[in-house]
């Protein structure tokens, strides 16, 4: 399955895994924080969404989203296209 037509959750997630180096299980509802994410990478997750999607994602506003889940519904909320 290409990224392209992977379903948007798997997405976000291979983008974690991929390009953050998230190594532990993860599903659309793991927690960020769970993951210990730090600061640093929820910066450079939010530039790289902003990048792919098109709409302004501060790394605040990822962090309240807290997952996968709540990205997705971020990212819609904000007019993305997913």
């Amino acid at each position: 399955m290409s990224i392209q037509t992977m379903p948007p959750a798997d997405l976000l997630i291979e983008m974690l895994r991929k390009d953050f180096g998230v190594t532990s299980s993860i599903t659309a509802d793991t927690t960020f924080e769970s993951l210990d994410l730090d600061s640093l990478v929820l910066v450079e997750f939010s530039v790289a969404l902003t990048r792919r999607y098109g709409v302004e994602v501060d790394d605040d506003e990822l962090a309240e989203a807290g997952s996968v889940t709540g990205t997705l519904e971020l990212l819609r909320s904000k007019g993305a296209e997913i």
